[in-house]
């Protein structure tokens, strides 16, 4: 069985966004652990900002491609045939 890591500059499908966020979490986690202090958690702030605002561009993207795909196909879905 073939497993592919997340891509974080060609994400592919949710499981990308869904595994850099969760890497991330478990990031900031394990950093917030083990430093203590008011300029870890602003740069953990600031990491988590970066994270978030990747992950609406990834989301864009993958909609983008998938309705690009479509057109090609020329196929439209099943509800739009009433």
């Amino acid at each position: 069985m073939h497993i592919r890591l997340p891509s974080v500059r060609h994400p592919h499908s949710f499981y990308d966004v869904f595994g850099v966020s969760a890497i991330a979490v478990a990031i900031m986690a394990l950093v917030l652990t083990i430093w203590h202090g008011s300029f870890i958690r602003i740069e953990m702030v600031v990491f988590m900002a970066i994270v978030f605002l990747w992950a609406g561009w990834a989301i864009e993207r993958i909609l983008a491609e998938s309705e690009e795909r479509s057109k090609q196909r020329g196929k439209q879905p099943p509800w739009w045939d009433q």
